[in-house]
């Protein structure tokens, strides 16, 4: 029997015909089982009836083993693998696979955006650092140095306090219950202070971040620029307020 080059295949299970397929082709999809023994081919363009692949003079033997069980078991359903794509889709897919996954640089970068972010928000309300103790001892050596006190109670409540130098807090000065209150008796206390004096600033330890940060900025730095005081620093003060 002369072999002809091109067969039309027809697979029964997805009622699908492949026309004109390479002989050598058609003889892979058989030796790997990607056709069932019941599939049918014929010469490509011919009318003469379809054979099955069993019994195909031509590729009966390029069966593999799992055809030929399948075959002996009678499982003519058995799922077949579909044929290779053209050589225009596969050209189509290589170029796809090209082309970089963005996914996953997406999602890291959503992870660390959020990680700031919490970073950000846990610091602004963490406790204030303690500093070196040199601080709090070079400035207590300085008898006209001032102390604000930053006291936060327990219902919650913010209250401060301005001491002058190691005289018990005045008491005009002693529970202030806003920034700008603070602010009055600073300018009080250092219109009458011969030299700009040194700025301490104690606190307990639950004080808040946000809170220190809201006397240094709003207070401390607008005197601190024009001269009127000549440094400030923080501790944390867990002593009584006297």
């Amino acid at each position: 029997m002369a072999k002809p080059n091109t067969f039309d295949v027809w697979f029964l299970t997805a009622d699908q015909v492949y026309k004109g397929v390479p002989f050598e082709v058609v003889a892979g999809w058989v030796d790997t089982g990607r056709v069932s023994a019941d599939d049918k081919v014929r010469p490509s363009g011919a009318t003469t009836p379809w054979v099955r692949i069993a019994e195909h003079p031509l590729l009966a033997d390029y069966r593999a083993p799992k055809v030929a069980m399948a075959t002996t078991t009678g499982d003519a359903s058995a799922p077949v693998d579909p044929p290779e794509p053209e050589m225009g889709h596969r050209k189509m897919a290589e170029d796809m696979d090209d082309d970089p996954d963005m996914i996953p640089l997406i999602d890291i970068s959503l992870v660390l955006l959020v990680f700031f972010m919490m970073t950000t928000a846990v610091s602004a309300l963490s406790p204030v650092d303690v500093p070196a103790i040199s601080v709090g001892s070079e400035l207590s050596q300085d008898v006209d140095a001032l102390t604000v006190q930053i006291e936060l109670r327990e219902n919650g409540e913010v209250y401060y306090a301005l001491r002058v130098g190691d005289q018990p807090i005045a008491k005009e000065n002693n529970n202030l219950a806003t920034i700008s209150e603070l602010n009055a008796r600073m300018d009080a206390v250092l219109a009458n202070v011969s030299r700009p004096p040194e700025v301490r600033i104690a606190c307990q330890k639950k004080v808040k971040h946000i809170q220190v940060r809201q006397v240094v900025e709003q207070v401390l730095d607008k005197r601190k620029q024009k001269q009127q005081i000549a440094y400030y620093a923080a501790e944390v003060n867990e002593q009584p307020k006297q």
